[in-house]
């Protein structure tokens, strides 16, 4: 059971963001709980990534059933269209942490105007790489304090 997924936190926001591990391949699934559909975001576009997000709907459903509305498993899931497309094996965690942020900063994303991520995905390892230790640094400051 997930105790952290409440009726009343689902109540108040308009997006469960859940990304997916599949075997090797990491990707996005986002519930618009306002539009009552799903939405799948995937680097590497394949039948098999999208085969198994009715299993893992379910499973989310299951584990917080007293959360989550009851036809929660029966609504769309619409692919995400003309999304940044990985060049390589090692890039999907990175796209789908894009992906995250480019949804949460926006209602709606132009992804045919986004830059070419596969030639930027080192200047966005380096940013999340910076991130981490910034966050890191800022818990032992606050731990020492």
């Amino acid at each position: 059971m997930l105790s952290h997924i409440t009726l009343s936190g689902v109540q108040a926001v308009d997006l469960i963001v859940m990304p997916c591990h599949m075997s090797a391949h990491w990707t996005l699934l986002i519930c618009r709980l306002k539009e009552r559909c799903w939405e799948f975001y995937d680097s590497l576009r394949s039948s098999r990534h999208r085969a198994t997000l009715t299993k893992l709907i379910q499973c989310l459903y299951e584990d917080a059933s007293d959360s989550l509305p009851a036809n929660i498993m029966n609504w769309p899931i619409n692919d995400v269209d003309d999304l940044p497309q990985q060049d390589n094996g090692d890039d999907c965690g990175v796209f789908v942490m894009k992906y995250m942020e480019a949804v949460m900063s926006s209602k709606t994303v132009a992804w045919k105007e986004t830059i070419d991520w596969c030639k930027e995905m080192p200047k966005f390892r380096a940013q999340i790489t910076a991130n981490i230790f910034r966050a890191f640094s800022n818990l032992i400051k606050l731990s020492n304090e």
